[in-house]
C-alpha cells in the first residue's frame, strides 16, 4: 500500500499535469470504484489537490471534491494524450499491475486539454468518491494529524503514545492517531530513535517522543525527494513510469539478516499485528 511519500509523490506530479483541466467525461467500468452521481463532475475545472495522510482530494470547480484512496493495488495511469486507438506514452503513479484499458482498469477521466486518467485496481478495494466539503471533513475526522501538519508536533505524538499500552509499532500505523504513517517508515523511525518496536508506547518518554517525531519528519521528507518506496517487490511506480528510489535507504525494514548500519549485528524479523517489523537487537533493545 502506498504510503504518505508515495502519496505526496502522486500529489505533485497531479497537480502539475492537472490543475486547472476540465474533465469532460467519465466512464464508470466498475461501479464498487466510484461512488456519487458522475453528472456532477463533468465539466468542472480541477481548481485544488490535497492530502491528509494516505487520502488524495482533487477540488473541483462546482466546490465538490474526489476522495481518492488506492488502498493496496489501486493505481493512476496518467496519459497527456492518447490516439484513436487508445495507444499513447502513460505515467504510472502507484501499484504497477496493468496497463491502459486493462482488465483492472475501472474508471477513466477524460480532460479538455486531451489527457486521459486511468484508476485501475486490480482487487478492487480502492476507490474514489464525491464528496462535499463538510462530508470531506465528516468522513476524515477518525483520522490523526499529518506527519506534516504543524500540529503534528512532538508533545502531540507523545500524547497519543501515552493512550495506549499496546507496543510502540502498532501505535505508530494507527491511522486515527496518526495520518500516512506506514510500516516502512515506523520500522525506520524506531531504528533511528533507538527504540525496540515492541516496547509498550505508555513507556516512551517524552524525549524518545521527540526523537521518534525528528525521525519521522526526515525520512519522509527524504522518501519524497527519492520519489517514494519501491521496496523489494517493485509495488510502486513513480510518475516518470519508474521506480521510488528510496528503497536504497531503508534502515531497517526489509534488511533481515543484513548487518545494521550502526553496528553491523544482524537485522532481526518479528511479527506485529501481521505486519512484517524488523529491527537491530543491538541498537534497538527492549
Amino acid at each position: 500500500m502506498p504510503e504518505l511519500p508515495e502519496v505526496e509523490v502522486v500529489k505533485l506530479f497531479l497537480e502539475d499535469k492537472l490543475l486547472n483541466s476540465t474533465i469532460t467525461d467519465l466512464e464508470i467500468l466498475n461501479k464498487k470504484s466510484f461512488i456519487g452521481d458522475p453528472k456532477k463532475v463533468i465539466n468542472q475545472k480541477i481548481v485544488k489537490f490535497s492530502r491528509i495522510g494516505k487520502q488524495l482530494s482533487i477540488h473541483l470547480s462546482n466546490k465538490l471534491i474526489l476522495l481518492v484512496h488506492l488502498k493496496m493495488t489501486g493505481q493512476l495511469i496518467f496519459h497527456p494524450s492518447l490516439s484513436r486507438e487508445g495507444k499513447g506514452v502513460g505515467f504510472m503513479l502507484g501499484h504497477p499491475t496493468s496497463t491502459i484499458n486493462s482488465k483492472s482498469t475501472r474508471l477513466i477521466f477524460k480532460f479538455n486539454n486531451g489527457s486521459v486518467l486511468f484508476f485501475n485496481d486490480q482487487r478492487k478495494f480502492g476507490w474514489i468518491k464525491i464528496l462535499s466539503p463538510r462530508e470531506l471533513t465528516e468522513s476524515q475526522l477518525n483520522l490523526g494529524k499529518d506527519i506534516f501538519d504543524s500540529e503534528f508536533t512532538p508533545q502531540y505524538l507523545y500524547s497519543q503514545l501515552q493512550t495506549s499500552s499496546r507496543p510502540v509499532k502498532l501505535v505508530l500505523l494507527d491511522q486515527n492517531k496518526f495520518a500516512g504513517i506506514g510500516n516502512i517508515y515506523a520500522n525506520d523511525a524506531l531504528f533511528l530513535a533507538k527504540i525496540h518496536p515492541q516496547t509498550s508506547s505508555k513507556k516512551i518518554t517524552l524525549n524518545q517522543a521527540k526523537l521518534i517525531h525528528q525521525s519521522l519528519i526526515d525520512i519522509m521528507r527524504q522518501s519524497i525527494l527519492a520519489g517514494g518506496s519501491t521496496a523489494k517487490d517493485n509495488k510502486y511506480v513513480r510518475p516518470d513510469g519508474s521506480f521510488g528510489q528510496n528503497q536504497f535507504k531503508f534502515r531497517v525494514y526489509q534488511r533481515l539478516g543484513e548487518p545494521c548500519l550502526v553496528c553491523s549485528t544482524p537485522i532481526k524479523k518479528l511479527q506485529l499485528g501481521g505486519r512484517g517489523t524488523f529491527y537491530c537487537p543491538q541498537c534497538q533493545k527492549l
